[in-house]
């Protein structure tokens, strides 16, 4: 790591925050050609190819990310995310079970892992996962709608309303 990657990493999150996306890439990318041992460039260029639907890299860059740094919950929720849509669930539970195991009031990957769950026919597992994203952030919309969706797919119609009322309220 150069002196001046700290820099080049500022000047990347600058530009992302004023919507420089492109330019911000492009420095993300030069770090990494360098050799960037910087797990945070890592993911945050793997956030940007997802951001503007470069779906290609995100799983190499992920797994790069992790090897830097194995305790990046964000790192191994997105990852799961990539793999859930890549259709290897399995491999996708795994990445928000590490996720959850690192930091586990993270609602997001609660609410990922309920999704992953659903999506496997394990609808109380499901359940267990969205009620845990609800109970660290009652104002997650999603995590209710999907406990909804999940709730009606048990044939419990009265809970999933509720649930799908308070997804609306929110």
């Amino acid at each position: 790591m150069s002196n001046q990657d700290p820099i080049k990493e500022q000047q990347a999150l600058a530009l992302i925050n004023q919507g420089k996306l492109k330019e911000a890439e492009e420095i993300y990318r030069e770090l990494i050609a360098e050799g960037s041992a910087s797990h945070i460039a890592y993911g945050n260029l793997a956030a940007l190819c997802e951001m503007r639907g470069q779906k290609n890299e995100i799983i190499e860059l992920l797994t790069k990310a992790l090897k830097l740094n194995p305790n990046f919950p964000e790192a191994h929720s997105n990852l799961g995310i990539a793999l859930q849509e890549k259709g290897d669930l399995n491999a996708a539970i795994n990445s928000y079970q590490q996720a959850i195991k690192l930091k586990p009031n993270y609602p997001d990957a609660h609410n990922n892992l309920g999704n992953a769950l659903q999506e496997q026919g394990k609808h109380k597992e499901a359940i267990h996962s969205y009620l845990k994203a609800i109970n660290f952030k009652p104002h997650f919309p999603e995590a209710h709608y999907n406990l909804g969706n999940v709730l009606q797919k048990q044939g419990n119609l009265s809970s999933a309303t509720q649930s799908f009322k308070r997804a609306i309220q929110i």
